[in-house]
């Protein structure tokens, strides 16, 4: 038996199913109420998914139902509410990162009898305490909004919870979803954000700043992998992760202790500034396990990035790649707005060609994505759009699910922000397809790292795997098949076979290995290296001394187009 039921639903747009069901706020809610006195569960998954499930928890005694709303799945929340309502007239409380915007409207379209505004710990609680246990009244209950016959009634907003540490960490056991945490798991370290982005939600409405404690969130690590040592990968998701140097630096310490037990990898986001403020930070980050970051990009107009109050310009965006590809960072991510403030077909040309510089610049590392400007509630630019440049025409965003933008942005209507936001993405992933056949052994191979170690893709991981003589080179010597040349003992070194990764041809008079043009001599030092012949007996067939043959065998490595193997 339990009595309240929390869920995360949205539609299913995509063949594959790829909902993993690791979202933090419903299950850190459900652990708060069970650890508060009144029992929960946990349901994160498809909104056709949803009545089914309901059908056999409803057995359960459930009494009422949580739905967390945001800007993707607004209608499904609405439907799904006024579903429950009709069945099962139990209840209905909606929260998440939509909630700050719902009001009367939504609860008359939703029928839902209270929507539960910022962090949703302490409002749930005492709506738990009025709809099950009789005590308490709405109009007590900071930071929710609710209907008093034709009036919405909105009262105070809740104070932000100050000690994080006093908060339970989620269990698993209250999910109704066998994939929590399953292949990684997600920790929120801290709440809200200090900046003021125009378009971003965190700036927009949680500025109060609160972190966990280090040791915090060790013990909560510890706990997770004690009960899922399946689990290789880590994702912090707060937006200030590494804004504080000095506990940044105890993280990465603590971090680099628990790998010592037992390897993992982890991801987290950081703001560009701390970067190239503070380079010798990153260091500290990659030993500590860091394999995969993301930056905001937004724009390549220096114009439009300080109408976003990023705090950033195109050079601090360019020297903050070069020093992650210069430390060996393995993956970086980025997004670049289009159709977002001041938006023009000028701004948009100066960020697809900034975006094509950084993936030159970033090469093996860095992936951009071209995306439209959301309307997310709270934002300077969901409250002032024209002081952008901006007209929502469609502030519901009936029309898209974030695949069409809703705005008209100056003399851009949503049609041409629709071509320009898919020539720039195409000419992303052509950039990326040009790039991937020249990057060097050592870049290579940290794009394959984190695949091999932690069973997590990349863009350039994908790209690369298409490419038979750099898969097969970095995988042979990933599993220690194959060695550099260098590496091969020189008492020994005669009796190695050279091995090739890719299968040499020629076509119209030109000779390749695999896909890139090489010379004759380097076909004939190819054709030899089988991996059946030792360096003398292949030197001796190619009719070149010992030396000559390894000199074209070490061009050849360099090219990824073969290795030394004992046997």
């Amino acid at each position: 038996m339990y009595e309240l039921l929390i869920i995360n639903a949205y539609r299913q747009y995509e063949a594959e199913r790829n909902f993993n069901g690791d979202w933090l706020g419903i299950h850190l809610l459900a652990s708060f109420i069970e650890q508060n006195g009144h029992s929960a569960r946990a349901f994160a998954g498809y909104a056709h998914e949803v009545e089914a499930m309901l059908e056999e928890q409803m057995e359960f005694g459930v009494k009422v139902i949580g739905f967390s709303c945001d800007y993707e799945n607004q209608i499904e929340v609405e439907e799904l509410s006024r579903m429950v309502k009709k069945r099962w007239n139990v209840p209905v409380v909606v929260g998440g990162p939509q909630a700050v915007a719902l009001g009367g409207d939504f609860l008359a379209r939703s029928e839902a009898d209270v929507v539960a505004r910022g962090e949703g710990e302490l409002p749930l609680l005492a709506l738990m305490h009025f709809y099950v246990d009789g005590t308490g009244s709405l109009e007590e209950i900071p930071g929710i909004t609710f209907m008093n016959g034709e009036k919405a009634v909105r009262t105070p907003d809740q104070e932000p919870i100050l000690n994080l540490d006093a908060l339970p960490f989620p269990d698993p056991k209250l999910s109704l979803n066998p994939w929590f945490r399953r292949d990684t798991a997600a920790f929120i370290t801290a709440r809200g954000c200090p900046f003021r982005c125009a378009f971003c939600y965190e700036g927009g409405n949680t500025r109060v700043v609160r972190r966990r404690s280090v040791e915090n969130v060790m013990e909560e690590i510890r706990q997770v992998l004690e009960e899922r040592p399946s689990i290789r990968f880590f994702l912090f998701t707060d937006d200030t992760f590494t804004l504080d140097a000095k506990r940044l630096r105890h993280f990465c310490e603590e971090l680099s202790s628990f790998r010592k037990e037992r390897d993992f990898g982890w991801f987290a986001e950081a703001h560009p500034a701390m970067i190239v403020d503070r380079p010798e930070t990153l260091p500290l980050m990659l030993e500590a396990g860091l394999c995969s970051l993301q930056i905001g990009v937004e724009s390549g107009s220096p114009e439009v990035l300080r109408a976003y109050n990023k705090g950033t310009t195109p050079e601090m965006l360019e020297k903050a790649v070069e020093i992650c590809a210069d430390a060996g960072l393995s993956q970086m991510f980025g997004n670049i707005i289009v159709g977002g403030a001041l938006e023009s077909e000028k701004t948009a040309a100066q960020s697809k060609q900034f975006g094509l510089s950084l993936l030159e610049g970033g090469a093996g590392m860095l992936e951009l994505n071209a995306i439209y400007f959301w309307p997310l509630p709270g934002t300077a630019m969901t409250k002032c759009p024209d002081k952008f440049g901006l007209e929502i025409i469609d502030p519901r965003s009936m029309t898209s699910v974030t695949d069409y933008p809703v705005v008209r942005s100056g003399d851009l209507s949503p049609e041409r922000l629709s071509g320009l936001q898919a020539e720039m993405g195409r000419a992303f992933e052509e950039k990326i397809s040009s790039l991937a056949p020249r990057l060097s052994e050592e870049r290579a191979m940290k794009c394959f790292l984190p695949l091999r170690k932690y069973g997590h893709w990349s863009r350039w991981c994908k790209e690369l795997y298409l490419i038979d003589r750099i898969r097969k080179f970095c995988a042979l010597r990933l599993d220690g098949a194959i060695r550099h040349l260098r590496d091969v003992p020189a008492e020994e070194l005669d009796d190695w076979h050279p091995q090739r990764t890719c299968p040499p041809r020629v076509e119209n008079g030109q000779s390749f290995g695999g896909d890139m043009a090489i010379d004759a001599e380097l076909y004939e030092a190819l054709v030899a290296s089988s991996g059946r012949q030792t360096v003398l007996e292949a030197a001796e067939s190619c009719e070149l001394s010992r030396d000559a043959f390894l000199r074209r065998a070490e061009e050849l490595e360099r090219r990824m187009m073969l290795g030394f193997c004992k046997y």
